[in-house]
């Protein structure tokens, strides 16, 4: 098989062989594939096998790219719903007193104030006395009436 020597076109910032941006896209491997046609040698031609497979890598590679996408999507609207879901369980507590142990290991009582979302992905609560617990370290619920 030839080489193919880069052109006065391919030595641009946008070239062909370019490693800019760190993806490999369509239309940077239909140009090398076309460069490849153009460039072949008369004696030696690409046989059918060899441009079958090239088509059916740069297929496979479409798909991929296109269910990378997909999943990154649904990855992402998973991460949203159990955000909400969290909110929502969080939510429900608001005014409600609750049980928790301290760093100490202390049982501990206070009011939910507010409830949020951390920059982790994990449901918070924030107390009355300013204390901010994480959702999962609440170990009992009581309405703040049934304790008076």
């Amino acid at each position: 098989m030839t080489t193919i020597a880069p052109s006065s076109a391919s030595s641009k910032t946008n070239s062909v062989l370019s490693t800019r941006g760190g993806s490999f896209g369509e239309n940077p491997f239909l140009k090398l594939l076309t460069e490849q046609l153009k460039n072949q040698s008369p004696l030696e031609p690409v046989d059918n096998a060899s441009f079958m497979n090239q088509m059916a890598s740069y297929s496979s590679m479409q798909e991929q790219q296109d269910l990378n996408k997909n999943m990154m999507s649904l990855l992402d609207y998973q991460g949203l719903l159990a955000r909400m879901q969290g909110l929502s369980q969080g939510s429900s507590l608001l005014g409600k007193q609750v049980s928790y142990h301290d760093e100490a290991g202390t049982e501990q009582n206070d009011t939910v104030k507010s409830v949020y979302v951390a920059d982790n992905g994990e449901v918070h609560l924030k107390l009355t006395a300013g204390n901010d617990i994480p959702l999962r370290a609440v170990s009992g619920i009581t309405n703040p009436e049934a304790v008076a």
